[in-house]
């Protein structure tokens, strides 16, 4: 099976998971309103509660799953193309900001392929990187000093320091991920 199409298949196949999970998120804030009150012992040293929410866990694993999926396939397309150019460097031999940049300055700079026509799609990804690092590295909260960074990216709320995705961003992000993706195959 071609590369491309192996894409398209993850590509697809994630689209349709998400669905479900939306689908899961629903009845999972449904059961979050339904749930009793309790009241919390706050000095015990495990919980005591009798129901525990699982719906602010669904947004931020489908992050994670863009993420692994752009991960992945950033590393078969840089190999692809320093086989297909006969390239004596490999992507890790690139340094960037982030990995994700490394790979796209790999691609751009040293396999000299035209991304031009998807470089919205590769800031799509980078704000999705950062996003996803905040949720690895803080839990979700963001620092101070990059609160206005946060919130001027499309699809992310702030709740005080904390994340909220907006359906939006999830849909984007895939999305700007299988086009950057296929276009960097066929370049």
């Amino acid at each position: 099976m071609k590369l491309i199409a192996q894409i398209d298949m993850d590509c697809q196949q994630m689209d349709r998971y998400f669905h479900k999970l939306f689908i899961m998120l629903q009845e999972a804030r449904a059961d979050d309103k339904d749930a009793p009150i309790e009241v919390h012992d706050y000095d015990a040293n495990f919980s005591q509660a009798t129901y525990h929410s699982i719906s602010h866990f669904i947004k931020p694993d489908m992050i994670m799953n863009i993420y692994s999926l752009i991960d992945f396939w950033m590393d078969k397309i840089c190999e692809y193309q320093r086989k297909k150019k006969n390239l004596s460097l490999g992507s890790k031999d690139i340094k960037g900001k982030s990995e994700l940049h490394a790979r796209h300055k790999y691609l751009t700079a040293y396999a000299n392929l035209n991304l031009s026509s998807v470089q919205d799609s590769y800031k799509r990804l980078d704000e999705l990187r950062k996003v996803r690092n905040t949720f690895i590295h803080g839990g979700g909260h963001v620092p101070g000093d990059r609160e206005r960074e946060f919130s001027a990216i499309t699809g992310i709320v702030l709740s005080g320091s904390l994340i909220n995705i907006d359906d939006s961003f999830i849909w984007s992000t895939l999305e700007h991920a299988k086009k950057y993706l296929q276009t960097a195959i066929l370049a």
